[in-house]
């Protein structure tokens, strides 16, 4: 009994001890709500084609109006959670999960990133993606760009092709929405290659990089980076990246080719090996050997009694009967 006290007197401490957010602020729960609203609101402003700026804050006053805050009200909620990103983070994942299953409710298809979010890390195509699938970039100093790293181990083969892709959301009050998106590879006598992309819509992100069938891969690494959209100003400007993958494909006819030639190097070495090495065992097939051919094509055999000791490893004589 006073150990169980003792472990709720510790889990209510933990809960005293979690930080909490000020009450000038908008508390988490409703912030997911009113991101929630506001992503459906920029798609509903989508479906009518190009839309002006100005019809765009429309739907975003009324998704304020429908929560009874104001602008500036939102606008300082985020900037107390720009400095709190985990938090903002786990906010948008909710944000991103409610807003893919009601993708779903309305029929909405699977999309490349489903499509690959069943492979495994082994496989002629792999998902081999292992570091984070959530990010969450500010257009501020050490919060406006994300650096990875992939290993390269010996499941990496030479023509191995790549796609990198992930789900992107832009919430931007002013300036135009940049990411750069880059990927380095760098392949053996030190050749590199750089493979850029620019985000700038929400929705699917793929950056592709060729196979290289000359030389194999020798470090992969790469950034996003979100950029300020040439606005200075200090505006809501965020960027949420979420299920990022990473699929190599290998190059199946090129890999069929090799086991093919491979199988029939081993063949002919164990043919040679047969016929150069006459103190072995002789296949019955090979003692017995064509002296010629008949006008009809039957072959000639040695007359009764006659026995061959040996094969020779020089190329048979074929003597024409005339």
């Amino acid at each position: 009994m006073k150990h169980c006290v003792l472990c709720i007197l510790a889990l209510l401490l933990v809960v005293a001890c979690k930080p909490t957010v000020p009450s000038e602020y908008i508390q988490p729960d409703e912030m997911e709500d009113i991101l929630y609203d506001y992503h459906v609101a920029q798609a509903m402003s989508k479906t009518n084609g190009a839309v002006a700026e100005y019809q765009k804050q429309v739907y975003v006053d009324a998704v304020l109006k429908k929560h009874g805050i104001t602008e500036a009200e939102f606008d300082s909620s985020l900037v107390y959670y720009y400095t709190r990103a985990d938090r903002l983070k786990d906010i948008y994942a909710h944000v991103s999960e409610r807003l893919n299953d009601e993708a779903k409710l309305l029929g909405a298809g699977v999309g490349e990133i489903s499509r690959y979010s069943q492979y495994s890390a082994t496989g002629d195509t792999a998902n081999i993606w292992n570091q984070t699938s959530e990010v969450l970039l500010i257009p501020r100093p050490t919060q406006n760009r994300f650096d990875f790293t992939v290993k390269v181990d010996t499941t990496f083969h030479l023509g191995d092709s790549f796609m990198f892709q992930f789900m992107s959301e832009f919430l931007y009050q002013s300036g135009a929405k940049d990411a750069v998106v880059c990927l380095l590879t760098k392949y053996e006598g030190d050749s590199i290659i750089q493979t850029v992309y620019h985000a700038s819509v929400e929705g699917l992100v793929q950056v592709r990089v060729p196979a290289n069938r000359e030389n194999k891969l020798k470090e992969m690494r790469g950034y996003i980076y979100l950029s300020n959209g040439g606005d200075v100003s200090d505006t809501r400007k965020l960027m949420y990246i979420s299920q990022l993958q990473l699929i190599r494909f290998h190059d199946k006819e090129k890999w069929k080719g090799n086991d093919i030639a491979k199988k029939d190097t081993i063949i002919q070495a164990d043919s040679l090996q047969r016929i150069d090495n006459p103190g072995g065992p002789v296949p019955d097939t090979l003692r017995r050997r064509v002296f010629g051919r008949r006008p009809g094509g039957t072959p000639i055999r040695p007359v009764e009694g006659a026995t061959l000791h040996r094969v020779e490893a020089r190329p048979a004589v074929i003597k024409e009967v005339r």
